[in-house]
C-alpha cells in the first residue's frame, strides 16, 4: 500500500539536485544518515528506515534503529555500510524515512530535518539528491522526497557517463546497447597490461613495485 502524506510535509528540495547529484559521479559503498528529531521522543521498539528508490531496481530498506529509543530534540548521525552493493547516486528517483510506532499509544513522530550524506572525501559532504526532509509521521507511514522525472536520468553523452577512471575502460553512453545501466551508460573495456604489469590511475601500466613511488593525485577521485 503507498502512504501519501499532506504537501506540507513533503520535503523541500533545494535548486539545482540534478547538478548536485551529477557531482558525484561514481557509486558509493557508505551513507551517513543525519536526523533531528521533534518534541517527541521516538519509543522503543519502532521501526525506522531509511528506503531509496532506484531507477530499474528493487528499494532499499535500510534499518536505522534497532529496537532502542530516541530522546526529544535530538540529533542523530547513522553510518550506513551498503556491503556489497555501491550505490549509483544517480540512478536515485528519491529517498524517504518510513516509521512504524513500537506502541499504539505512542505519538506522531516529527522529524525536524533529516539528509543522507555521501562521504566522499570533500570538506563538504554532498547530500543524495541534495534534499532535507521535514514533516511529521503518524503511527506508520513514509515521509519522502519528490521523484525524480526518469528521463531526467538518461545520458546525454559519453561525458554522462564518465566516471573519470582510465583503468577500468571508457564509459559510453548508449541507452539501446545490451548491458546499458539505467541512465543508458555500457561499461568500458578494462585496460589489459603486459605480464606482470598493472593498471595504476594517471600513470598507465607499471610494475607493481613501481606504482607505489608515484604519488597519488590529490585531485583524484576516492576509490
Amino acid at each position: 500500500m503507498k502512504l501519501h502524506l499532506p504537501l506540507s510535509v513533503l520535503p523541500a528540495l533545494l535548486a539545482c539536485a540534478l547538478c548536485a547529484t551529477a557531482a558525484i559521479a561514481e557509486p558509493v559503498s557508505r551513507l551517513e544518515v543525519r536526523v533531528v528529531t521533534g518534541g517527541q521522543a521516538l519509543s522503543a521498539g519502532s521501526d525506522l528506515e531509511l528506503r531509496i528508490y532506484e531507477a530499474g531496481k528493487n528499494v532499499r530498506r535500510l534499518p536505522l534503529v534497532h529496537g532502542e529509543s530516541w530522546l526529544p530534540a535530538s540529533t542523530h548521525i547513522i553510518p550506513v555500510n551498503l556491503n556489497n552493493s555501491p550505490l549509483d547516486p544517480r540512478n536515485v528517483l528519491r529517498f524517504g524515512l518510513y516509521y512504524r510506532a513500537g506502541s499504539p499509544l505512542a505519538p506522531a513522530f516529527e522529524v525536524v530535518s533529516a539528509d543522507v550524506q555521501l562521504p566522499s572525501g570533500r570538506e563538504v559532504p554532498a547530500r543524495l539528491l541534495n534534499a532535507t526532509l521535514s514533516g511529521v509521521i503518524s503511527k506508520q507511514g513514509e515521509l519522502a522526497t519528490v521523484e525524480r522525472d526518469q528521463t531526467s536520468l538518461a545520458c546525454n553523452s559519453d561525458a554522462d557517463c564518465d566516471d573519470h577512471r582510465a583503468c577500468n575502460g571508457i564509459e559510453r553512453c548508449a541507452p539501446h546497447s545490451a548491458g546499458a545501466d539505467a541512465r543508458g551508460c555500457v561499461k568500458g573495456t578494462p585496460v589489459i597490461c603486459p605480464v606482470n604489469q598493472i593498471c595504476g590511475e594517471g600513470v598507465g601500466c607499471h610494475g607493481a613495485s613501481a606504482l607505489k613511488s608515484f604519488t597519488p593525485d590529490p585531485n583524484a577521485p576516492n576509490p
